[in-house]
C-alpha cells in the first residue's frame, strides 16, 4: 500500500514538473486562435475548398454548351492505289462508231459521185485510219480523284441553335451544384468549428477539475499533518490518523486520473486544431458562467434560416427540377449550324468541296420508352425530396429543443450548486473546529473535505455541460460561429 502511493506520488510530481518545464516554451491560445487555426489549416476544409474550385470549373464547363464547337482534323493518309476513273471503255466505243459512220459517209459520197461503192477492205481501211485520227484528238476519259499520298486538314464548327431548354438546364444544375459545394464547406467549416470548441470546453473543464483536485489534496494533506499532530499528542486514536492517510491516497489517485484526461483531452485539441501532437499551447481559459442569450423559438428561426442540412435539401430539391426540365428537353429536337473548312485544297477531289455549311436538326421518334420512364421518375425523385425536407425539419426542431431543453437544466443544476458550494464550505469549517476541539473524529472532516469536493465539482461539471450544450445548440442552429460571441463578449446578444 505504502509502495503503491509512493509510486503515484512520484508520478505525480514527474507530470506536473514536465509540464512546468513545457509551459516555459509554449504558446498561449484563446478559443477564436483555435477555431482560426483549424480553419485554416484543417484537411478536411482544404478538401472541400477543391471540391469547390472543380464545381466552379463546372460552371465553366456549363456556360461553354452556348458557344460554338470548333475543331481541327488532321491527318496523313497513303493509300494501295490511287482513286481513280477509268472511261476508256466508253471512249473506245464512241471512236469505233465514229470511225465507222466517216467510213459509210466516204461510201456514199462515193455513190453520189458516180463512182463505183467502197468494197470491204476499201470501208475497213478508211475506218482503221478514222479511228487514228479521232484516237489522236480525244484525251484519254481517266481522272485520279485522290492521290496515293495526301493530307487533311479540316475545320469544322457546330452552333447549337435550340436544345429543348437542355442547355439551360445543365447551367442551372451546375450553378446549385456550385452552392451546394459551398455549403458543404459551409457545413465541415461547422462541424470542425464545434468539435474544436467541444475540444476546448473539455481542456477548460478538466483544467478547473484539476486545479479543484490539487486544492482538495492541499485540504486533505493539512488534515493528514494536523492528525499525525494530534495523534502524537495523544488527543485522537489511531484510526482517526490512518482515515486522513487513506483520503490522502485517494484525493492523489483522483488528481493522477484527472491528470491523464487532461492529457488526452489536450491531444484531441491540438487533432481537431490540425497542429502536430508536440506542438506546445496552453489553453489560458476558465469556466465563467455567462447566462443564456435567446429563446427557444429565436433558435428554431435560427436554426431553419441556417442550417446546413436543410439548406441543402432545398438545393437537391432545385436540382431535381432541373432534372425535370433535362428530362423533357429530350422530348424535343435538336437544331444546329454546322460548317466545315478544307485547309488543303490541293488534295482534294474533284468531287469534294473545300468549304460547306449547313443546318441540322435531330429529333428522337422512339426508343423503348426510355425517355418517358426517366422523366416519370424525376418527378417522382422531386416528390421523394420533399418529404425528406419535412422529415428533416421536424428532426432538426426536435434537435434544438432538446439541446435548449439540456442548457436550460444546466443552468439550473449551476444555479442550486452555488447556494451548496457555501453550505459545503460552511460544514468543512465546522466539522475542523469540532475536530480540533476534539469533539468531532477525522471521518467527520475527510466527509465534509469530501463533500465540498463533490459539490465544486458538480459546480463545474454544471457549467461544462452547460456551455457543451450550448456548443450543441448554436451547432443545430447553423451558428456554431456565434458561441465565440458569449464565450468572448457576454453582454452581446447574439442575432
Amino acid at each position: 500500500m505504502y509502495i503503491k502511493r509512493s509510486m503515484q506520488t512520484l508520478l505525480l510530481s514527474l507530470v506536473l514538473i514536465f509540464s512546468a518545464r513545457s509551459q516555459e516554451s509554449a504558446q498561449k491560445i484563446d478559443l477564436p486562435m483555435a477555431i482560426s487555426t483549424a480553419i485554416k489549416y484543417h484537411p478536411l476544409i482544404k478538401q472541400m475548398e477543391t471540391a469547390l474550385l472543380q464545381r466552379e470549373n463546372g460552371k465553366t464547363e456549363a456556360f461553354g454548351n452556348y458557344l460554338p464547337k470548333i475543331n481541327l482534323g488532321y491527318s496523313f493518309t497513303h493509300l494501295n492505289d490511287p482513286i481513280a476513273i477509268d472511261l476508256n471503255p466508253i471512249r473506245e466505243a464512241m471512236i469505233t462508231l465514229q470511225s465507222k459512220n466517216q467510213a459509210e459517209f466516204a461510201n456514199i459520197y462515193s455513190i453520189l459521185g458516180g463512182q463505183a461503192p467502197l468494197t470491204d477492205a476499201q470501208k475497213l481501211a478508211l475506218s482503221q485510219k478514222y479511228a487514228g485520227q479521232l484516237n489522236s484528238l480525244l484525251p484519254e476519259f481517266k481522272s485520279t480523284l485522290k492521290k496515293q499520298d495526301y493530307w487533311t486538314a479540316t475545320i469544322t464548327g457546330v452552333q447549337p441553335l435550340f436544345t429543348g431548354g437542355k442547355i439551360i438546364a445543365a447551367n442551372n444544375a451546375a450553378e446549385l451544384e456550385y452552392q451546394v459545394a459551398e455549403l458543404e464547406l459551409k457545413r465541415v467549416k461547422n462541424e470542425i468549428t464545434s468539435e474544436v470548441t467541444t475540444n476546448w470546453l473539455n481542456v477548460v473543464f478538466l483544467s478547473d477539475l484539476v486545479k479543484v483536485r490539487r486544492d482538495i489534496l492541499a485540504g486533505m494533506q493539512k488534515h493528514e499533518a494536523r492528525a499525525k499532530k494530534m495523534l502524537a499528542e495523544g488527543l485522537i486514536a489511531n484510526y482517526n490518523y490512518l482515515r486522513a492517510k487513506v483520503a490522502v491516497s485517494d484525493a492523489e489517485r483522483n488528481l493522477f486520473d484527472d491528470t491523464k484526461k487532461l492529457e488526452l483531452a489536450m491531444l484531441a485539441l491540438k487533432n481537431s486544431m490540425a497542429i502536430g501532437e508536440n506542438s506546445e499551447i496552453i489553453v489560458a481559459d476558465s469556466l465563467i458562467f455567462k447566462g443564456l442569450q435567446g429563446e427557444a423559438e429565436y433558435f428554431h428561426l435560427l436554426a431553419k434560416q441556417n442550417n446546413t442540412i436543410l439548406k441543402m435539401i432545398d438545393l437537391k430539391k432545385k436540382l431535381s427540377e432541373e432534372k425535370i426540365a433535362l428530362e423533357r428537353s429530350k422530348f424535343m429536337p435538336v437544331i444546329a449550324a454546322f460548317g466545315k473548312y478544307e485547309l488543303y485544297p490541293e488534295y482534294l477531289s474533284a468531287i469534294e468541296p473545300r468549304w460547306a455549311v449547313g443546318v441540322s436538326l435531330n429529333l428522337n421518334l422512339f426508343n423503348g420508352m426510355q425517355d418517358y420512364t426517366n422523366l416519370q421518375n424525376s418527378k417522382l425523385l422531386n416528390k421523394e425530396i420533399g418529404y425528406i425536407e419535412q422529415d428533416a425539419q421536424s428532426k432538426i426542431r426536435l434537435l434544438v429543443s432538446k439541446h435548449y431543453t439540456s442548457v436550460i437544466n444546466s443552468v439550473e443544476r449551476y444555479e442550486k450548486g452555488v447556494s451548496a458550494i457555501d453550505l459545503a464550505k460552511e460544514n468543512l469549517r465546522l466539522n475542523e473546529k469540532r475536530f480540533e476541539t476534539g469533539l468531532g473524529t477525522s471521518l467527520e472532516v475527510v466527509d465534509a473535505e469530501m463533500m465540498l469536493e463533490k459539490s465544486e465539482i458538480d459546480l463545474k461539471t454544471s457549467l461544462f455541460e452547460f456551455y457543451k450544450n450550448y456548443n450543441l445548440l448554436l451547432s443545430a442552429a447553423g451558428k456554431p460561429e456565434d458561441f465565440l460571441k458569449i464565450w468572448t463578449n457576454p453582454d452581446e446578444v447574439i442575432k
